[in-house]
């Protein structure tokens, strides 16, 4: 499939328009679902105070160099938090010596998409497997997962959205569903998550991340920190493509994301 998706896109830009007469559907529109990556990226997503409270980097350092002579040249050195924004969680995240996103396959990561709007949930409460079912998604599907999240507009909350419950995850990992994507900035609600920890009050992983180990064990890639869903919600012919960097022995890839609306 992988390889059907990359010949149709080299028929588009080497052929022009003969490529249409050639079996290429041109979308009608290319959603971009990916935020610029700037210095107060991780603050402006996620908020100050989980990532200070959890002892995450506040900022993306960038260290510029240039020079006029004897010719001009820029390049960079970035240090990016790999968790913040749009990216893949690779199981290795919260199994040890589980898989990496650089041994995920490619193809798991595009092919056409089902998007399901949540943005009426209430906020701090999770998304239940009764959510998800009924809704026609099968084995094999993309399932994007708009919340209509909105990043804390001050130091001092933290982030909140409808989130994914353990019993959600198992359902969809069990069909199971090729990729699991969403705006939310974690598949885990944070707050929720962050008062657990503080209060101790969990006895094992599967009580404190039981949505990130669903996904995990079955290796379904999962994607969080989308934006632009909301574009989507109304459209019925999508194709999602989202690469993870190929970072070896990677916990996360950060990903350029986006839907073709056919």
């Amino acid at each position: 499939m992988l390889f059907g998706y990359i010949m149709e896109a080299i028929l588009l830009f080497s052929c022009g328009g003969d490529a249409v007469n050639k079996g290429f559907n041109e979308p009608k529109a290319v959603v971009d679902l990916s935020p610029t990556i700037g210095e107060d990226a991780p603050g402006k997503l996620v908020g100050q105070k989980f990532l200070q409270d959890f002892g995450l980097p506040v900022t993306t350092t960038f260290h510029h160099s240039t020079a006029d002579t004897p010719f001009y040249y820029e390049d960079s050195k970035l240090e990016i938090f790999n968790h913040v924004g749009p990216h893949h969680d690779a199981p290795s995240h919260v199994i040890k010596g589980a898989k990496t996103t650089d041994e995920f396959s490619m193809d798991q990561f595009i092919g056409k998409a089902k998007v399901f709007d949540f943005s009426g949930k209430k906020k701090d409460e999770p998304l239940t497997r009764a959510d998800f079912e009924g809704k026609g998604i099968q084995a094999g599907d993309i399932v994007l997962a708009y919340v209509g999240y909105d990043p804390p507009k001050d130091s001092l909350s933290y982030p909140s959205y409808p989130y994914l419950s353990g019993d959600a995850a198992e359902y969809l990992a069990g069909l199971p569903v090729k990729l699991f994507a969403t705006d939310m900035p974690s598949l885990a609600g944070l707050t929720h998550f962050m008062n657990k920890v503080v209060a101790r009050d969990f006895k094992s992983p599967d009580e404190l991340m039981p949505e990130h180990l669903a996904f995990a064990r079955k290796n379904v890639p999962s994607i969080e920190g989308l934006v632009n869903l909301d574009k989507v919600v109304q459209e019925q012919n999508l194709v999602f493509i989202g690469f993870p960097l190929k970072i070896r022995k990677g916990n996360a890839g950060p990903i350029r994301a986006v839907v073709l609306v056919y």
